[in-house]
């Protein structure tokens, strides 16, 4: 892996480092506020009293006695204020319009805990990028919000991914090794499902991983096909802050392509095969919104029912090749290459 990565002065002390070490170890059992509460005390760390904030109640580390890495919360919900949901330690806060020079400590914060606990069992996109370490007894992740933060979160060993930031947000992605993701389901989608919903889905989709890939940085690669027909599919990835979109299935069913249509809707034809380039989608939303619509166009000229459809796809990155799985599409994944 390239350790050639920018340090801030946070990592130049190693204090992030030390959070890590701090916090890695840490088992709450039943994350009971006393019990969190205990574990924590025997690091020097001391909480305030609560404050309710949006449906939760939060508790933050007094000055002087918490992380010496950033500022900790304490997080549980108000239904249940004594049991504990998550703990946030946010480490780097920058201005919204500094989300880029995030991307510079997100790595090496990333690179450090690869350093203490070896690859990351997830990675993932929610509002920002994040990667997660499913440890005994606790799971780790460290997430870019879009806000301009950076944080480390410690949480209970059974969260699921919907723990993670904002949680559940639509446009949602991971990938993992094989082992790592649900078994991919056989059944297609849901009968009724319109082109509609889902070009607004893939928009979403669309939207997260052009913004995300970068920041690993990282190049994905999705699948769009028919089930029953898997030569009639379309394609997207990306090259660095750019996705390139290519409607693959006429090179099979070249009876079906209409080269004045496809160029009058924005479609080139560089080689034998049409595509368009987005250059710089990271930045720009309206660009994945562009390319959801010509995609399920094409898939429709393409006559694959919208309730046919399957995805698939990989991410590669830091010197690893990952499945991706898009949970929030509504389209069953099944495995590359399949």
């Amino acid at each position: 892996m390239d350790k050639a990565v920018p340090w801030g002065d946070w990592l130049e002390a190693d204090a992030f480092r030390e959070l890590v070490k701090q916090v890695a170890p840490l088992r709450p059992g039943g994350w009971s506020l006393p019990e969190f509460v205990r574990v924590t005390s025997a690091l020097g760390w001391e909480l305030r009293g609560p404050r309710e904030v949006g449906g939760q109640v939060r508790r933050r580390f007094a000055a002087r006695k918490g992380p010496s890495c950033g500022y900790g919360t304490v997080i549980a919900d108000a239904s249940e204020p004594e049991q504990v949901r998550k703990l946030n330690v946010r480490v780097v806060d920058l201005p919204a319009e500094d989300v880029r020079e995030a991307a510079g400590p997100v790595r090496a914060a990333w690179w450090v805990m690869e350093d203490e606990l070896g690859p990351a069992t997830l990675w993932g996109g929610d509002g920002g990028p994040w990667m997660m370490w499913r440890r005994p007894g606790a799971v780790l992740v460290v997430h870019t919000h879009d806000a301009g933060e950076v944080s480390l979160e410690l949480l209970p060993a059974d969260a699921g991914t919907d723990a993670v930031g904002r949680g559940g947000a639509r446009g949602s992605w991971r990938a993992a090794e094989p082992a790592g993701l649900p078994s991919a389901p056989t059944t297609p989608a849901r009968r009724g499902t319109s082109g509609g919903e889902v070009q607004k889905r893939l928009y979403e989709a669309l939207r997260s991983l052009t913004y995300d890939a970068p920041f690993f940085p990282a190049r994905f690669i999705l699948h769009l096909a028919s089930a029953r027909d898997p030569l009639r599919f379309v394609q997207c990835w990306s090259q660095g802050p750019d996705l390139v979109i290519e409607a693959t299935g006429y090179l099979h069913h070249p009876e079906l392509a209409d080269p004045a249509r496809l160029t009058g809707h924005g479609w080139e034809l560089p080689h034998s095969l049409w595509q368009r380039r987005f250059p710089d989608a990271m930045d720009d939303p309206a660009h994945a919104g562009t390319a959801a619509r010509m995609l399920v166009e094409e898939l429709r000229n393409l006559a694959v029912d919208p309730a046919d459809l399957v995805h698939s796809g990989s991410m590669t990155g830091r010197g690893r090749g990952l499945h991706l799985d898009l949970p929030h599409l509504g389209i069953p994944r099944t495995h590359p290459g399949a």
